[in-house]
């Protein structure tokens, strides 16, 4: 399989960098998923998990809303937050198998407060 760039961000820093050969992200119409050779775009990115491949690897993030755009043969991901799911996986691992329920909510309740905060300071 071809690999193509990949780059999320948030202002805060660089989430991911590197080479990847499949992403899948929330898209404002439902689920899409992307390889080398997409064609070019800018398009919102709803909150929700992305998805990326590398060989036989598999990694997740949870990210808030955002944008992305693929342009010259990779991909860049600008989003307020975002956490590393696949950095748990070691941890589940250890714990049996735990469901990702929690993570998923401690990610989701970070980009709110992200929202609160931002809403707050615009009044």
């Amino acid at each position: 399989m071809s690999s193509f760039s990949l780059r999320i961000v948030t202002p805060e820093r660089d989430v991911y960098y590197g080479m990847v050969d499949y992403v899948s992200v929330e898209a404002s119409d439902g689920r899409a998923g992307f390889l080398r050779g997409a064609l070019p775009r800018v398009a919102v990115l709803k909150e929700g998990v992305i998805e990326i491949t590398v060989g036989n690897e598999k990694f997740e993030f949870y990210a808030a809303d955002g944008v992305y755009s693929i342009i010259n043969g990779g991909m860049i991901v600008a989003t307020s937050d975002c956490y590393d799911l696949s950095k748990e996986r070691d941890v589940e691992v250890a714990d049996n198998g735990k469901d990702r329920g929690f993570d998923f909510a401690k990610a989701k309740l970070a980009s709110s407060m992200l929202k609160m905060k931002g809403k707050k300071s615009a009044d």
